[in-house]
């Protein structure tokens, strides 16, 4: 007899979060002889960490948040983004194109997480997400930063076409 664990999203997507930290913090590693690029992927990797611990702490400060939850945020969705930050990080290379990096980014940045995390963070009301989004820095002004990188550090049009459009 098996026992199925409850789908806990405020806790599955704050580890989420996590991975997509690793990921960047892996890029920051693989661009040690390039400072700018390194300093820019820890401190993507460093506002990642910081979402997820913002979704620990929305836990900590909500209770029933079961009963408000969009469908939209569900344990396949979960599972489907934590499988696609894990192959990133099964890939195991110890170097990578700086264009590859950003369209790895480009991708975790597309996915529904931005309006997952977003969804969960106001479980608890106005007046909780707004102090918990004045906690780390938006998704918004993070893709900015990407964008801007992108124009920096890229000449692909592909890529910078596709960053207009994040």
């Amino acid at each position: 007899m098996t026992s199925e664990i409850a789908f806990d999203p405020l806790t599955r997507f704050a580890e989420i979060e996590w991975l997509v930290a690793k990921v960047y913090f892996r890029f920051s590693h693989l661009f040690l002889d390039h400072p700018q690029l390194r300093d820019f992927w820890w401190e993507m990797a460093k506002e990642e960490e910081q979402h997820g611990s913002i979704l620990s702490a929305c836990k900590a400060m909500i209770e029933n948040y079961e009963e408000r939850l969009d469908q939209s945020v569900n344990s396949q969705k979960a599972d489907e983004l934590e499988q696609r930050l894990l192959e990133y990080l099964r890939r195991g290379t110890p170097s990578l194109p700086v264009e590859e990096a950003f369209q790895i980014a480009l991708e975790i940045e597309r996915s529904e997480l931005d309006a997952i995390y977003s969804k969960l963070v106001n479980l608890g009301g106005p007046e909780i997400a707004k102090t918990l989004q004045n906690l780390g820095v938006p998704a918004s002004v993070q893709r900015q930063k990407l964008k801007a990188a992108l124009r920096q550090f890229c000449s692909d049009p592909a890529l910078l076409d596709a960053a207009e459009r994040l």
